[in-house]
């Protein structure tokens, strides 16, 4: 065994973890707590162990809400690639039950090594605080490691630990800003609300037992032909190279809806400021052609050259884009309004911004992610199945 510390630039815990990520194929992480400080120096060792066919297996604690979303999407991110590396968040359950640990595996063909001390990935324990850390250099059938692998291994059941998915990132997101201004009399565990607890994903599948019903599935039927009927609609307005205001209007008023005919559209509060959007119906031309045209680029893409150029048009706002480019791919876009952001923020403790008109391309595509995430947990079928069930539980809660 040897003794580990942070001595000066070349002796320490960052260039001790590099030296063994060039040397193993794989590595194990549990660690207290992580800051983007501490990523920033370990990102690009991660990314080459990564790239040469290494798996990263990372569990990071929450309590306290002392980790940095920051760096839990960055790190998220960089996994993308690499489908056998995973990150996860350990579960806090009880404020008499806090996740401590810096343990630190590396496991080759050849040999193990086990880092054991006080070193979360942060700059400082990485670097420049006064840190500590035993060195066991052995191999796989040795019981140091044995033990050690085992331990790491009922850390990431169902029990301990959930994967850090985008939605899981996002609700801890909510935990972290709340204790931001809190620092100096932290809680070990968050404060969840009952519609918090009401939003994990056996409460959306009882949620879903409900929804899925016999009405419900009639009831999606019609707006996929709904939306197949919008689409035929838009296609009518971008195709007409002579489109006159007086033809514009009625082809607007059956997808938003009119005092007199029904919307094909389910955003009921489109119709209000339709007469506003009439005037410009070239503009409109031109949004709509844009999203056709761009269907198959990045939600980030699409969303932020869209926003440009609904400015031209009074009256029109994210939700007109929104509704356009889930009609064009609803496997990738999905609808953004005020229904299903609320019950991702008051009901799902996720942590995202109140008005759709503040989102930026960015956002935006990270929702859609986060929309796909819940389509795949419960076998929505696409962004129109999502936006109802959105729906139905927004007007249960209103």
């Amino acid at each position: 065994m040897k003794f580990l510390a942070n001595i000066n630039k070349t002796e320490n815990h960052l260039t001790t973890i590099t030296e063994n990520l060039k040397v193993h194929d794989q590595a194990f992480f549990f660690f207290f707590f992580l800051k983007t400080s501490g990523l920033n120096n370990l990102f690009k060792p991660i990314k080459d162990f990564l790239k040469s066919g290494g798996q990263l297996i990372i569990v990071a604690g929450q309590n306290f809400a002392l980790t940095e979303p920051k760096a839990l999407h960055e790190l998220r991110n960089l996994f993308k690639p690499f489908p056998t590396s995973k990150l996860f968040l350990a579960k806090a359950n009880a404020a008499t039950n806090v996740f401590h640990p810096k343990l630190y595996l590396f496991k080759s063909q050849k040999d193990c090594c086990v880092i054991s001390g006080s070193a979360n990935i942060t700059k400082g324990g990485l670097v420049d605080n006064k840190e500590t850390s035993i060195i066991a250099d052995c191999i796989e059938t040795e019981k140091i490691w044995v033990d050690a692998k085992s331990y790491f291994d009922t850390l990431l059941n169902l029990e301990n630990s959930d994967e850090a998915t985008l939605l899981v990132i996002k609700q801890y997101e909510t935990f972290f800003e709340q204790q931001k201004q809190f620092n100096k009399k932290a809680k070990p565990i968050p404060t969840k609300t009952k519609s918090q607890l009401a939003f994990d994903y056996n409460n959306l599948v009882k949620h879903f037992k409900k929804f899925n019903n016999s009405e419900r599935q009639e009831n999606f039927k019609e707006k996929l032909v709904n939306y197949k009927k919008a689409k035929t609609i838009l296609d009518q307005i971008a195709d007409n190279t002579r489109l006159t205001q007086a033809q514009f209007e009625p082809l607007l008023d059956s997808l938003v809806g009119s005092k007199d005919e029904y919307n094909l559209w389910h955003s009921g509060s489109l119709f209000r400021l339709r007469r506003s959007v009439y005037p410009y119906f070239k503009e409109f031309r031109d949004l709509v052609r844009y999203i056709r045209d761009n269907k198959n680029q990045t939600a980030e893409i699409v969303f932020e050259n869209a926003k440009e150029k609904v400015k031209m048009i009074e009256g029109a706002a994210v939700n007109y884009i929104t509704e356009i480019m889930m009609t064009y791919n609803n496997k990738n876009f999905a609808n953004m309004n005020k229904n299903p952001l609320t019950v991702l923020r008051t009901e799902g403790g996720v942590n995202i911004k109140v008005s759709s008109s503040s989102f930026s391309g960015a956002d935006y595509d990270e929702y859609c992610e986060l929309i796909k995430e819940i389509c795949s947990k419960l076998g929505l079928q696409n962004m129109l199945e999502a936006d109802s069930f959105f729906n139905e539980i927004y007007w249960a809660i209103k």
